[in-house]
């Protein structure tokens, strides 16, 4: 077993996804490494049929949504069915916000859409729509603060699921970034800053993520 390797995730984890770590022999520490603050926002001036939705973390707005007459664009399989069980239907779903814009592009230029976004949302994807002429608004819906916490001990690997998140840890803790597994290669890009050491997992989902250390580091 390999309980003397230590994992780090900057998400904190369910007990399924915890378990998936824990019983490999591998120990783990977990915490949110961003805290988000839903906004709540008056939505009545937006034009609610075509909804671009990029995080997990926006889906909390939808309950308010009383109709269910949407049509979703949507960045990753799990995010897209936390809004298919809110009883919407998903139009598209793509890796990345860059991959979703392209579809977007590609598919649908003639909607009208809004996109419920955080305040810190990247520009992938509004550039994209922008310089096609795509008609969008964005209505921020939530915002996420950084936790820069500092750990005395060093970890075999730390699990990271946003550029913002892994700049934090990077901030906080310079020289403890010996192994970065990343859940999409967005993330990824912001990791190899720091170490060019990072392993990306195949889907965009944190199961994978956990996956893809348990492989990188049984396998070291």
């Amino acid at each position: 077993m390999n309980i003397n390797k230590r994992v780090l995730s900057t998400k904190l984890l369910n007990e399924p996804q915890s378990e998936l770590l824990l019983a490999t022999g591998l120990a783990m520490v977990h915490f949110n490494i961003l805290n988000i603050k839903m906004l709540n926002p008056s939505m009545d001036h937006a034009v609610l049929h075509h909804i671009i939705i990029t995080s997990s973390n926006a889906v909390e707005a939808l309950k308010s949504i009383q109709n269910k007459d949407q049509q979703f664009y949507v960045v990753g399989e799990k995010t897209a069915l936390e809004i298919r069980e809110l009883g919407f239907s998903v139009k598209e779903v793509a890796q990345n916000a860059a991959q979703l814009a392209q579809n977007i592009i590609a598919k649908y230029s003639k909607h009208h859409f809004t996109y419920l976004c955080g305040v810190h949302r990247r520009d992938e994807l509004p550039q994209a729509l922008s310089t096609t002429q795509i008609n969008f608004m964005e209505v921020k819906v939530y915002d996420s603060v950084v936790v820069e916490k500092s750990f005395d001990c060093i970890f075999d690997a730390v699990l990271f699921f946003s550029p913002r998140g892994v700049h934090a840890f990077a901030k906080a803790n310079p020289q403890n970034l010996h192994l970065a597994i990343c859940i999409g290669e967005t993330t990824a890009t912001a990791a190899r800053i720091y170490t060019q050491n990072v392993k990306v997992a195949h889907k965009t989902t944190v199961e994978n993520t956990i996956v893809t250390a348990v492989k990188a580091l049984l396998n070291d």
